[in-house]
């Protein structure tokens, strides 16, 4: 005898909304650090192919994760596979590490604090918040130079600030941006999901500063 399940609207709705915002947020970002990577290895060919040769290797193992990231969600795991080989920080670094290595601009993390035990839904918020907002400075920000900060207190404390051409202000709110967009949209929701707060910036000297406070516990 078959069983048949029925899946309320609002459940199916609240699925295709996580779908769509992990397939935004995960493998988003991943094909465009494999799409900035391709068109550095096909300006380094001729200068280099050897290293050209290199830069495709890794980035066919970056499309190796890519296609991994959509059998999990397929699978409905959440869990990003990277956060459990790497660890958050070491996650962190790697993702700032393959988009520097493409593109025209310094991205330098610095941890302030010891690593506690995170809740498996913090760590995913903060590296899919960090991944989105690096995603930003790359694609649209036109920065030199970016900083990732991620502080352990009480709280964990995560921070990208950019030097680029910044976001329009919120009316009304100085400095203050409207999360008018996906991807601000996604990180401000990711945030209030787990009891966290965010917050978009436009400081006096330019640039953007994405900050977060997420609790430490799950």
């Amino acid at each position: 005898m078959r069983r048949q399940f029925v899946v309320s609207g609002d459940a199916a709705a609240e699925a295709r909304r996580r779908v769509l915002r992990e397939l935004h947020d995960g493998v988003g970002p991943s094909l465009a650090a494999i799409a900035l990577g391709l068109r550095a290895a096909r300006e380094l060919l001729p200068r280099d192919a050897a290293a050209a040769g290199r830069l495709l290797v890794a980035l066919e193992e970056e499309a190796h994760g890519a296609v991994a990231e959509v059998r999990r969600l397929a699978a409905d795991a959440q869990h990003p596979p990277v956060l459990a080989r790497l660890g958050l920080v070491g996650a962190v670094r790697a993702h700032a590490g393959a988009l520097a290595g493409r593109h025209p601009v310094v991205v330098e993390v610095e941890v302030v604090g010891e690593l506690p035990e995170l809740g498996a839904d913090v760590e995913v918020a903060a590296y899919r918040i960090v991944c989105e907002a690096l995603t930003n400075v790359v694609r649209h920000a036109g920065a030199r130079r970016c900083a990732v900060w991620l502080r352990f207190t009480d709280r964990l404390r995560v921070e990208v600030v950019d030097d680029g051409v910044g976001l329009p202000r919120e009316a009304g709110a100085a400095g203050e941006v409207a999360p008018a967009g996906v991807g601000l949209r996604s990180m401000r929701e990711r945030a209030r999901e787990v009891g966290g707060t965010w917050a978009a910036e436009v400081p006096e000297r330019g640039g953007t500063r994405i900050a977060v406070e997420l609790p430490v516990g799950g």
